[in-house]
């Protein structure tokens, strides 16, 4: 059986190898020099000799790692060492390689802690049974990749990429990479690593992918590059440290504990700085400008959703925030104008300027002197009583500016469990500061509300609540707009923080005629009505909404225009719905 194993393509190293385990088995004369002459004749320029040599492995692992190979990949092999007595289900086993290479070192030492091949995770000893009985194996990726398969291995966490070809201009081997922007610190990993290829890994969670991200930048002959942007895990760290033959990229948004960094490494710490894009690298980047800000981690998403909405730029920018608004808000397209808002024109003036605001920051930001000291975003407050236009206003703002409206859900944001608002809060924000999305908290008055005096825990965690939304309001780079039917509810620090605080009166009694003439047509009225009369009541323009909406109803159920009657009998529901008296209708 071994002579038939060798005579089918096994290099004389192995067939060797098979020759002198049998002698040892028979108790026959040992011939070391025969051994040590199958020894000379193997390959070191085959594809696991060379994948072996990537691992640092000594010339004795390197020939250990061959047999193994050998013996994973061909079929007469294991049942040789079946029949041998060696092995019960023809792998490798610890005490094969026990007798194989005795004379020069303890087999065990060849897949022990501190080899090569276990350190770059190209093998597996199994962790069960007797120590001599335990099985050897050859990962699978590993056995693929030799035959020729260049895809990564399965079992890398999604996103992960082989980055080949790139500019060798770094001068280190060890480092870690801080900064908010994924995207950033990625690329800011490339530049300083001193090699010309790359394997990305996002968040490895289980050791398993550890592992894996370990051996597959070995099959690569790559740097690994590690992105911690979610979770960390120290033993994952170590075991990816351990891997000294690789170069290794860590990557965080906050340093790493020192005391849980390994040793046996030079590491070295380096920022990379989160950025918006000028307008001149959008036109470099997609052909096109937006006005939205973009850091180097939203181009990269932009750049991959592109083909999604037909390369509009805008719309690719507006998709950012979709997955992370889902669950705790309503997504819109704005479709009113200016022309659909009935305000003073004082008030007209303030939410313009506030638009232009979000508009023209980035140029304000770069090119003003007093661009240092600006607030990085847009953050204000619509106060008025109810259905004076503040929702209406908000998403006048969002349609001018191209932007969706989304209309975030209190109850579904605030938690009584501690820490779940602020979470939630943080994904608000942090969606909302990727651009394309204006945030609105209508009725917000629930979280930016006063703190007020503590007299029990749920004061002390309200507050909290409060003065967590006050730190990132100073860092918040995206439009949120927070409505109020009373202005002093909101927070005093608040204000001070504001882009904006824009009161909006009920309507006097011009603006009450023209919200009547946007709402209700002529043609759409029989010749009874009368809309002067209707003109004098003081009515909000929500509630002259509901009127006209409510009379449209009346009059299509029956087939006809509207009439007064329809009107009429509309504004009296209103009225009752408002607690108001309807001997107030003189009509």
């Amino acid at each position: 059986m071994i002579e038939n194993a060798g005579q089918i393509g096994v290099n004389q190293y192995v067939s060797g190898a098979l020759r002198y385990l049998k002698a040892l088995q028979e108790e026959e004369a040992l011939d070391q020099k025969d051994f040590n002459k199958a020894i000379a004749a193997f390959d070191y320029e085959s594809p696991e000799a060379l994948l072996a040599a990537r691992a640092n492995s000594s010339n004795l692992e390197i020939l250990c790692f061959g047999f193994c190979v050998a013996v994973e990949n061909e079929l007469p092999l294991q049942k040789a060492l079946v029949s041998l007595g060696l092995s019960l289900d023809g792998s490798v086993t610890v005490g094969v390689l026990d007798q194989l290479f005795g004379v020069w070192t303890r087999g065990a030492s060849l897949v022990g802690p501190s080899s090569h091949l276990i350190s770059a995770h190209l093998i597996n000893v199994s962790d069960t049974g007797p120590f001599a009985s335990r099985s050897i194996h050859v990962y699978p990726s590993v056995l693929w990749a030799l035959a020729g398969d260049k895809n990564l291995d399965t079992a890398l966490p999604f996103g992960s990429e082989l980055i080949s070809d790139a500019d060798e201009s770094g001068d280190l081997t060890s480092l870690l990479v801080l900064g908010e922007d994924r995207q950033a610190r990625r690329t800011k990993s490339i530049e300083r690593l001193a090699h010309n290829s790359f394997l990305y890994v996002r968040n490895p969670g289980t050791l398993d992918e550890w592992k894996s991200a370990v051996r597959e930048a070995t099959i690569a002959g790559a740097a690994l590059v590690i992105d911690l942007s979610e979770e960390f895990s120290p033993q994952g760290l170590r075991l990816a440290a351990d891997a000294t033959h690789l170069m290794l990229a860590v990557c965080c948004k906050s340093p790493i504990d020192i005391d849980l960094l390994p040793n046996g490494r030079n590491w070295r710490e380096v920022y990379a700085e989160n950025k918006a894009l000028t307008k001149e690298e959008q036109l470099e980047e997609f052909g096109q400008a937006t006005m939205y800000p973009l850091t180097q981690d939203h181009a990269h998403k932009v750049r991959r959703g592109l083909p999604l909405v037909s390369d509009d730029l805008n719309r690719a920018v507006r998709r950012l925030a979709d997955n992370r608004l889902s669950t705790l808000g309503t997504r819109a397209t704005p479709t009113k104008s200016w022309n659909d808002l009935i305000v003073s024109e004082e008030t007209l003036r303030d939410l313009k300027e506030l638009s232009n605001r979000y508009r023209y920051w980035d140029q304000v930001m770069s090119q003003s002197h007093v661009g240092r000291f600006m607030a990085p975003g847009a953050l204000a407050v619509l106060a008025g009583p109810s259905g004076s236009g503040k929702t209406l206003a908000a998403e006048v703002i969002a349609n001018d500016l191209s932007l969706d409206l989304v209309k975030i859900n209190l109850s579904t944001l605030v938690s009584k469990y501690i820490g779940e608002t602020e979470k939630n809060l943080e994904e608000v924000f942090d969606a909302a500061s990727v651009g394309g999305a204006l945030i609105l908290f209508d009725e917000g008055d629930a979280i930016f509300g006063q703190r007020g005096k503590v007299t029990d825990a749920r004061d002390r965690y309200a507050n909290m609540e409060v003065s967590y939304l006050l730190q990132k309001v100073e860092t918040f780079e995206g439009f949120v707009i927070i409505t109020t039917n009373l202005s002093g509810n909101v927070d005093t620090a608040f204000q001070r923080r504001l882009q904006g605080f824009i009161e909006i009166s009920a309507p006097d009694e011009d603006a009450r005629q023209k919200i009547w003439d946007l709402h209700i047509s002529k043609n759409e009225c029989e010749s009874d009505v009368d809309l002067s009369e209707l003109i004098a009541f003081d009515l909000t323009g929500g509630q002259i909404r509901n009127i006209a909406v409510s009379g449209a109803f009346l009059a299509i159920q029956e087939g006809r225009k509207i009439c007064r009657a329809d009107l009429v009998r509309a504004t009296k529901q209103e009225f009752v719905k408002h607690g108001r008296l309807t001997k107030e209708l003189n009509i």
